[in-house]
């Protein structure tokens, strides 16, 4: 009688992947990383298309004196660039806005976490805070040209004057909202202030910093504008007025929309991509 034995299952070998078939697993998660990037990308090329269309729209309806084309601007802004005329302007308005964003910037991240770490702080400057905030912006730059002179210096403080108050209400904030469960564990495990400060504290306090930087910076060129426009005799804001005179809407546009690229550039360019490396730490 013959007996049929049946074998078991080899143990399956090893195999290894090859770096194709490595790439082809690993292509999908890729493609799904980069959907929101070119999400996002579409939808802003569509707003900048619907501005320019409603632009195009408005001066079909409009006089070209009153509120000329894209195409007819954007040939004067051209012109002014390739001839250089308007580089001297942008460099003096954007020191003016560094020094403006700096003083405001300082004052305001020291009140701030003052204020935000004191109860005693707070109330004490919570008046000052309450009197400048309701103060008009116009009212705070002609102070300081009539009491300090129509000078940069005059016109450097009345652009940061009235951003100050905006801001160190933002860095309070954001300093109130620490979580002190984390310092109390942090000083459990006996971490030196070093530690606590850059360990603990700033992961917390720097998104609201950034933030705020943001916020200000957009704030502070449009006071710098201002303050160029009333009492300076250079800078964007002062080309801006004295073609206003004129009645020069083609000159009057292509300044500011120079000028708005140029704040775009640092708004996304520089400051998206430093946001990018200082919250690095967020995708660990």
């Amino acid at each position: 009688m013959r007996t049929s034995s049946i074998s078991a299952p080899a143990a399956p070998a090893s195999q290894t992947i090859s770096p194709a078939a490595a790439r082809a697993f690993a292509e999908p998660s890729r493609l799904a990383g980069l959907r929101p990037h070119a999400s996002n990308l579409l939808l802003s090329i569509l707003s900048v298309l619907s501005l320019v269309g409603l632009w195009y729209i408005g001066s079909w309806t409009m006089s070209e004196r009153v509120l000329p084309g894209p195409y007819a601007v954007a040939a004067v802004l051209y012109e002014a660039m390739w001839s250089g005329e308007i580089w001297g302007d942008i460099g003096i308005t954007l020191g003016r806005i560094v020094i403006a964003f700096s003083i405001a910037m300082v004052i305001s991240a020291t009140l701030g976490f003052t204020m935000g770490l004191s109860h005693g702080a707070s109330v004490f400057f919570r008046v000052w805070i309450v009197s400048f905030i309701t103060i008009p912006a116009l009212v705070v730059m002609l102070t300081c040209y009539m009491v300090v002179g129509l000078n940069d210096t005059a016109a450097i403080l009345g652009a940061a004057i009235p951003i100050i108050p905006i801001l160190t209400i933002n860095i309070r904030d954001g300093v109130k909202g620490i979580d002190p469960k984390l310092l109390g564990m942090a000083k459990a495990f006996r971490a030196g202030r070093h530690q606590q400060i850059f360990e603990v504290v700033a992961p917390q306090v720097a998104p609201i910093l950034v933030a705020s930087a943001r916020f200000g910076l957009g704030l502070i060129w449009k006071m710098v504008l201002f303050a160029e426009v009333l009492g300076r005799g250079d800078g964007i804001g002062y080309k801006i007025e004295f073609y206003y005179q004129m009645f020069n809407m083609k000159e009057v546009l292509a300044h500011a929309l120079s000028f708005l690229l140029v704040m775009l550039f640092i708004e996304v360019v520089i400051l998206g991509t430093l946001e990018k490396r200082i919250f690095r730490w967020r995708s660990q």
